[in-house]
């Protein structure tokens, strides 16, 4: 299920089809495993994505998770593919705060039609944020 593209145009590939959410929390892809199914990003959430003072706010947490999962998808299942979201789970462990962050997704189980993805947040030094779980329908890409 592997796309047809080497691991540096995959990463151009989703750097230039990304969205405005990774723009605003400073997000880009630092790595890659096609074969695996698996995405590491990087994050800088600013305190204009917080509520509570420094607190960044769960939607954005989500974001982030969602992002490395679905980067991870698209390492799997290559271009011209899309995987929207059926499910999606997310535990909270600890208050995420500004400044750097990474999330890594990873295939769990794939079939012509469905995958199952999970995805980890954790701060600078590795210490665990939020875990989510998703499952998603693969479908061609439309436009």
């Amino acid at each position: 299920m592997s796309g047809a593209l080497d691991t540096e145009q995959m990463i151009e590939y989703m750097r230039l089809r990304a969205g405005a959410f990774m723009r605003i929390l400073d997000g880009s892809v630092e790595a890659i495993d096609q074969q695996r199914g698996w995405a590491r990003l990087r994050w800088y959430p600013t305190e204009a994505c917080c509520h509570s003072g420094t607190i960044v706010q769960g939607g954005f947490v989500t974001s982030m998770l969602d992002a490395a999962m679905a980067h991870a998808i698209t390492a799997k299942v290559g271009v011209g593919m899309m995987a929207p979201t059926l499910e999606l789970k997310v535990s909270f462990f600890r208050v995420c705060s500004p400044g750097v962050c990474f999330s890594e997704g990873r295939v769990v189980h794939s079939t012509r039609s469905i995958v199952f993805a999970e995805a980890d947040l954790t701060d600078a030094d590795g210490t665990p944020i939020a875990r989510a779980s998703a499952t998603c329908k693969v479908a061609p890409l439309k436009g």
